[in-house]
């Protein structure tokens, strides 16, 4: 078998002839009726859609687990084509066109995806797209997923594309519900596949009666989760290094702020002091723990093959040893149970010592446990 359009579908049976019948008329035109076939991802449809589907010649896959990622790499899986070619059964997406997907794939590229704008030689007709994704959420989400994975896409969330399905199968997916438009095109882009772009237009939905089964907010919410999460170094990296240059430059400001204190307002010397060494610790502290946060998204990313770290990571973990860790942890605890012989020694102000004494113990419990946390992470790689 050639190739497999895999349409997730959940009552759709005011729609899904025609796109069953547009898929055919395709294979006619390609000349592969024999080497093609339609398969229908049941998501738990309750009207005629199932039986429309097969009259018209379509197979028909039931898959239990709910969402439009569920639904579709259930139908992938049943699918026996060595193209897989997905889209919508609301007939927003014209399936005439796959035709030039097909032969995009053909040439040798492993995915293939549509584009819906006009950045990308798209079309969106009228009422055909929500205000609020046309102008924002699509834009926007496209951005930032060439700003966080050079994707070379315009339309990260166009259900219109095709692409290999053995490649498809050595890439892991897991996401479940409309993030999955994402994570396909990270996961091929990040593999080094051969990606391409093809412009399509985008139809008014067709169904009257069913409404789309788009959340807006929701689906928004987890697409920003799943990017930040996906790209630890906008999220923790930068933050980290942004904290510790504020304890550096708090630490660089202490002198110059107590001797102003003391020529203006010597009796709250004390208070400023107090202040200030909290701040450096406290920025410190944050980005210490911003840091050890983007090595455990950087650990699960690359496991989960949304990223590849793994060359940084290796270098890390060369660095990083629990052996070390724990040498830190004992030096700082000998610290803290001597402390009054390493008071006497040092002659610190008593008040500002008890700061460093607790900022001690806080600390090489913060570094104890993240350490313990991300070495079970990687036990795979000890």
């Amino acid at each position: 078998m050639l190739l497999s359009i895999v349409i997730p579908c959940l009552n759709e049976e005011e729609t899904i002839s025609i796109c069953i019948e547009k898929c055919f008329k395709t294979f006619k035109k390609l000349n592969i009726e024999n080497q093609a076939e339609v398969i229908i991802a049941d998501n738990g449809c309750t009207d005629d859609s199932i039986k429309i589907a097969e009259k018209l010649g379509a197979r028909t896959v039931y898959v239990n687990k709910k969402g439009y990622g569920n639904a579709i790499i259930g139908g992938i899986q049943e699918a026996k084509g060595k193209y897989i070619i997905m889209g919508d059964a609301d007939n927003s997406y014209d399936f005439n066109e796959i035709d030039k997907i097909f032969l995009k794939l053909m040439e040798g590229n492993d995915l293939v995806q549509g584009c819906r704008f006009p950045i990308g030689g798209g079309k969106i007709l009228k009422n055909a797209m929500p205000l609020s994704h046309k102008y924002f959420g699509n834009p926007f989400f496209s951005f930032i997923s060439k700003l966080f994975f050079s994707l070379p896409f315009n339309d990260v969330y166009c259900g219109l594309r095709g692409f290999d399905k053995i490649q498809f199968n050595k890439l892991n997916h897991f996401s479940s519900g409309m993030v999955f438009a994402i994570e396909n095109l990270v996961k091929f882009s990040n593999a080094n596949l051969k990606c391409a772009e093809i412009p399509i237009t985008l139809h008014k939905d067709g169904r009257i009666k069913n409404k789309s089964h788009l959340n807006t907010i929701s689906d928004g919410w987890k697409t920003l989760r799943f990017l930040l999460i996906a790209c630890p170094k906008w999220l923790y990296f930068i933050p980290s290094f942004i904290f510790l240059l504020l304890s550096i430059i708090s630490l660089a400001n202490l002198p110059s702020s107590i001797q102003q204190t003391l020529n203006y307002l010597p009796e709250k010397v004390d208070f400023i002091i107090f202040n200030k060494i909290t701040t450096v610790f406290i920025f410190f502290m944050l980005s210490f723990q911003s840091f050890m946060f983007g090595i455990f998204s950087s650990l699960q990313a690359s496991k989960l093959k949304i990223h590849n770290y793994s060359s940084y990571l290796k270098y890390f973990f060369k660095i990083f040893k629990l052996k070390y860790v724990f040498l830190i942890g004992f030096i700082i605890t000998v610290f803290v149970t001597f402390k009054d012989f390493v008071f006497n020694i040092f002659n610190f102000d008593e008040k500002y010592f008890e700061i460093i004494i607790n900022f001690s113990i806080f600390f090489v419990i913060m570094l104890t446990a993240n350490s313990l946390f991300i070495s079970l992470l990687n036990i795979e790689n000890e």
